[in-house]
């Protein structure tokens, strides 16, 4: 069948295949609105992704006919009907689709008009100055916010391919659009690809806990996923794309930023197709009560290569009877609460007496004992000073006794960027990695690190940073406890002061 345009076409297999615009949307990873424009003739495909579209199509309309709608559709397209096996008839429908699709596209080449040229609507305005790319980015999304109450983003770096103020671009996104949540309804994917020697792997595990453990309400996921080897691509769907691409020094050659309609729709959904297809999410979140009653947090501490650093003081290192007080005092859940006290046994019996390696940070525990509050298992709670005391004398004996345990203290940061972040937290071992997220609006949740290269890059970290043998790692037992005495005796002093106040 001669001379069908393709939208025509499309419909016709839609109809005779029984299926929704909707079942082929999800199959080709489309929004259905632009299916529906394909079907009106309002629009047509991007000629880069015709050959793959034509060919996943005609084997969904194949794979849905039945022996019927099959006889139907040959003798309607006027297919010969010795055409039985069902490969054929796909590469016969698929041909149809590209034939149509190049009758169509020849028939309505438009004819550009003098305005075509203005610059807000050429295809791509090229920036070299790098400094200014982020800019750009925050003012077309604040744009777009004032026209659209959702806003669909895609982001695709390489970690190891540019340099720290990209990086750092990129990570402050989420903090970006949670600002705006009373805004718009957002939802980002952020594509990471590790391929390349791994120089930074501090700045870039810490760069990376704190995106993952940073406002865990919103819709925000991480992929490992290598789509540009030195570039970085911004998609905010149906608005704007930026593409930027950078030398073998990590600096940038120059930056491009697209508003046609047709350029961003190809490279929006060319990205989600990769990404459905390769993507591997790095982590998955789980509630603090799922945790618990799948005793995910029960296997994790029976696990062997157990390596703690601890951003934020919890149940960590309680004497037996304060955890269970202070487990009471929160939870009233009779199913957690035993699961709490099956952990607390495992604590005491197993962990505490296997090989553990332990990163704390001195500001933590400064901040932990002149406030009391603490975060038990991921829930802030309040302790009062003899509660306090309780606990740090117990962490206190487990140093002087314990010849499996290592205790180092962090005295300052890693790394000077991250100075005004919170501490991260992250709990690994053999085979689980947890980081402990932010606690928002009554949400407890943590993250299962679930990509392999990941958890491979979290290992490498911890190893760095237990190694360090820079002024901020206090080893020294006697230092670490010299320190522990001196806050208990700072916070006594204040307590004291406060009791004779009252």
């Amino acid at each position: 069948m001669k001379n069908i345009t393709f939208g025509y076409l499309l419909e016709k297999l839609l109809y005779f295949s029984k299926q929704k615009k909707t079942a082929l949307a999800r199959e080709l990873g489309y929004d259905v609105s632009y299916i529906s424009k394909w079907t009106s003739g309002k629009n047509l495909p991007i000629p880069k992704n015709i050959n793959e579209i034509c060919e996943i199509t005609s084997t969904f309309i194949t794979n849905s006919l039945t022996e019927e709608t099959t006889n139907d559709l040959k003798e309607y397209f006027e297919i010969e009907k010795n055409i039985d096996i069902r490969k054929d008839l796909e590469d016969c429908l698929g041909e149809l689709l590209k034939e149509a699709y190049i009758y169509t596209s020849q028939k309505s080449i438009p004819i550009q008009s003098k305005e075509v040229y203005r610059e807000e609507d050429c295809n791509g305005i090229i920036h070299v100055n790098p400094k200014l790319r982020k800019q750009y980015l925050d003012r077309d999304i604040e744009k777009y916010i004032s026209k659209s109450n959702t806003l669909n983003l895609i982001v695709s770096i390489n970690l190891n391919k540019i340099g720290q103020s990209d990086k750092i671009s990129i990570a402050d996104i989420k903090e970006y659009l949670y600002n705006k949540r009373e805004d718009i309804d957002a939802k980002a994917k952020i594509l990471i690809g590790f391929d390349g020697d791994n120089e930074d792997i501090v700045f870039n595990t810490i760069m990376l806990i704190n995106m993952i453990s940073m406002y865990p309400s919103m819709n925000f996921e991480v992929y490992n996923c290598e789509v540009g080897y030195g570039t970085i691509i911004s998609v905010v769907k149906d608005y704007v794309l930026f593409a930027t691409n950078f030398t073998k020094d990590k600096s940038c050659l120059l930056s491009t930023m697209s508003r046609d309609k047709s350029i961003i729709e190809d490279m929006y959904y060319s990205l989600e197709s990769i990404l459905k297809k390769q993507g591997s999410l790095i982590f998955e979140k789980k509630l603090l009560i799922d945790i618990i009653k799948e005793k995910t947090y029960t296997q994790y501490f029976m696990t062997q290569d157990l390596r703690w650093l601890i951003g934020s003081m919890s149940e960590i290192f309680m004497p037996p009877d304060l955890y269970i007080e202070v487990a009471e005092s929160i939870f009233k859940d009779k199913e957690v609460l035993e699961e709490l006290s099956k952990i607390n046994i495992v604590l005491q019996n197993i962990t505490y007496k296997s090989k553990v390696k332990v990163l704390i940070y001195a500001s933590e525990l400064k901040r932990y004992m002149s406030s009391g509050k603490i975060s038990f298992f991921n829930t802030p709670i309040e302790l009062t000073f003899e509660q306090r005391k309780r606990h740090i004398n117990y962490l206190k004996n487990i140093i002087i006794n314990s010849e499996n345990i290592e205790v180092k203290l962090v005295d300052g940061d890693f790394i000077e960027y991250f100075k005004d972040y919170k501490n991260p937290s992250l709990y690994l071992s053999k085979n689980i990695k947890l980081i402990q997220t932010d606690h928002e609006d009554n949400i407890s949740d943590y993250a299962i690190i679930k990509d392999k290269e990941f958890k491979a890059m979290c290992d490498e970290f911890y190893k760095t940073i237990w190694e360090d043998d820079r002024d901020i790692i206090v080893s020294d037992k006697e230092e670490i406890l010299e320190i522990l005495n001196k806050e208990l005796t700072y916070a006594s002093i204040i307590n004291e002061e406060f009791s004779n106040k009252i």
